[in-house]
């Protein structure tokens, strides 16, 4: 229930499309795929194709929603450092919030406009800024609005606190995309060993026994269809194997693999049918 209540949130912030009817029309485009491509071309083709349709319809919006709050998570620092300066030039938060929304911070300027129409309408400035970190939906954010409100409400130093906020939410993205770079190699490694090198090579040996089996104009031995057969479950497995893999070192959530699955999957399958079908025909030539 979770997940749908993410989902239908997702679609919300992506299209005005009711989000049921979304998922539905994405449910037609994947039968549709399914019905057209594994009739007429490819029924394991048809399949993967469907899947991804459907893996992108759900994941699209997903990931515009993750890359919203990832867009507030950075620009945040710059708007609390802007709000600091503020301050202390003696400026009031209202007149603080007013000078940052013009800043042109992405995402989060429309936080900051919300958030000056709710204290224009009666709001605490306690309560508008709760209601931003729960709208923003990061953990991050919210745990800072909540260090912050407590700042302002005990007068700990409210522009102390905006400073120090803004330089450990800059040091914590900067040790996030070292992390990123840093694992970049170990992922494209897995991903082209898994999704590229391997269908390419079992493409090839399974192409050169299809042609093998085929001399003497006889039909292929079972023992043949049973190793290809072998070769395809193992190509799947691995497929699946690398974007877990990919999704838990780059992202640090193994839940990605779902968005990377089923475009690996179709990579390593179109690979080794390619791969497979010109082996014969260059081995027969």
């Amino acid at each position: 229930m979770g997940i749908y209540q993410d989902y239908r949130k997702a679609v919300g912030f992506m299209t005005p499309v009711e989000p049921d009817f979304y998922l539905v029309g994405s449910l037609f485009a994947a039968a549709l795929a399914l019905t057209y491509v594994g009739l007429f071309i490819d029924l394991m083709l048809g399949a993967l194709i469907a899947v991804l349709i459907f893996d992108v319809a759900l994941g699209y919006p997903l990931y515009k929603r993750t890359q919203r709050i990832t867009l507030i998570e950075k620009s945040l620092p710059d708007v609390l450092s802007h709000m600091s300066t503020t301050l202390r030039a003696g400026g009031t938060i209202e007149a603080a919030l007013k000078e940052v929304s013009r800043g042109g911070y992405g995402p989060i300027t429309v936080e900051l406009k919300t958030m000056m129409r709710e204290m224009s309408e009666g709001k605490t400035f306690d309560d508008s800024f709760n209601g931003f970190g729960r709208r923003t939906e990061s953990i991050d954010v919210m745990r800072s609005v909540n260090v912050i409100v407590s700042a302002k409400r005990t007068g700990g130093g409210l522009v102390n606190a905006l400073s120090s906020i803004a330089e450990d939410m800059r040091e914590n993205g900067r040790l996030r995309l070292e992390r990123q770079s840093r694992t970049m190699t170990q992922v494209l490694f897995i991903v082209v060993a898994a999704c590229f090198v391997a269908p390419f090579i079992f493409g090839l040996v399974s192409g050169i026994v299809l042609f093998l089996g085929m001399i003497g104009g006889g039909e292929t031995p079972p023992l043949f269809d049973t190793m290809i057969f072998y070769f395809q479950g193992y190509l799947v497995l691995s497929a699946v194997f690398a974007s877990l893999a990919a999704s838990m070192i780059k992202e640090g959530n193994i839940a990605k693999s779902v968005i990377y699955a089923p475009i690996l999957l179709i990579i390593t399958y179109v690979i080794f049918v390619g791969v497979n079908s010109f082996a014969q025909t260059f081995f027969v030539v």
